[in-house]
């Protein structure tokens, strides 16, 4: 009888391969991260979502993450041993019972949280996905496939997040911010450092300042370079922040609207391109036109006088110079 265990890319890669999803990316909404809250006059405005409750549980986040690429449909349910889920989120490696209760808790703190919910099914529990925005006063949401319309905003998140081993590489800081880059949905965005910035984002500046630091170092973050953003607390009312751009594999986040503006950019570029190669092509033809000229001067006497007609020409070298 053997005694071997199935390692943690494995069961990562055994999951991800029962889930069927084509284009190997899974969705997650944006409340995840920003909840809809009231400001104080009522008004409202942009808080934290339950990605902040898990900050502190980096199993859970994993699990989660497992869970929302895992289920696709009927009641958006997975039934798997503990031992297996423990070994895919990387925090319980041994095949015995104990896995049971270690990865309980992970659970445990993702129903009270309104993310998941727990069923018995036979021997084993079925993890149900509930809503991204989780409680929504002391109740979870039923989860239904993002539309991507207006206020049911998602993106995607690909594979490679495990495939290419990020999920080991990648702190929580840098985690939680590489989701919030890719909530952005455009091709250049900003990350705000301020407190208010960083809150509108559902993280602390702290933990956003950290992740950025960690995806640059990891080469997943780049440098654009500077924008002008309304900062009313500032003097000038603006203040300088830098502009990012996602590298490959999770650079594949682009709103409708953001598609639409690119194209547009692109038209113009190709626009801007068609007229400058006409206007060198015209050039051209005069250049052209005027080396016809200067062979015709270059020949000799005879020809030049043939094809001028008998009429006396000069060297373009200089006047009075012979042919």
């Amino acid at each position: 009888m053997s005694d071997r265990v199935m390692t943690q890319k494995e069961s990562i890669e055994y999951l991800l391969g029962r889930s069927q999803r084509q284009g190997d990316t899974f969705p997650i909404r944006r409340e995840f991260l920003q909840a809809r809250v009231e400001g104080l006059f009522g008004e409202p405005t942009t808080g934290p979502g339950p990605l902040s409750d898990l900050l502190r549980a980096p199993h859970a986040l994993e699990l989660l993450l497992l869970v929302y690429a895992v289920t696709t449909g009927g009641d958006f349910g997975v039934t798997e041993r503990s031992q297996l889920w423990g070994r895919a989120a990387g925090f319980y490696m041994l095949p015995d019972r104990k896995a049971s209760v270690a990865v309980s808790r992970q659970w445990q703190h993702l129903e009270k949280l309104g993310l998941i919910e727990r069923q018995q099914h036979g021997r084993f529990k079925r993890i149900i996905k509930r809503r991204e925005c989780g409680l929504v006063g002391e109740s979870s949401v039923a989860y239904t496939a993002p539309t991507g319309a207006k206020g049911d905003v998602y993106f995607r998140v690909p594979f490679a997040y495990w495939r290419e081993g990020w999920h080991q590489k990648l702190d929580m800081p840098g985690k939680a911010v590489l989701l919030a880059a890719m909530s952005r949905r455009r091709e250049t965005f900003t990350l705000p450092q301020d407190t208010r910035g960083a809150r509108a984002l559902g993280l602390s500046r702290h933990t956003v300042t950290r992740g950025i630091e960690e995806l640059l170092s990891r080469e997943l973050l780049v440098k654009t370079g500077t924008d002008e953003v309304v900062n009313a607390r500032t003097k000038r009312g603006y203040e300088s922040v830098h502009t990012y751009q996602l590298a490959k594999p999770f650079n594949i986040n682009l709103s409708n609207s953001e598609i639409e503006r690119l194209k547009a950019e692109r038209l113009e570029v190709e626009r801007a391109e068609d007229e400058r190669l006409e206007a060198k092509y015209q050039t051209l033809k005069e250049v052209e036109l005027t080396a016809e000229e200067v062979e015709l001067l270059a020949l000799g006497g005879n020809a030049r006088r043939k094809a001028r007609g008998g009429s006396r020409l000069r060297h373009p070298g200089g006047p009075g110079q012979p042919g």
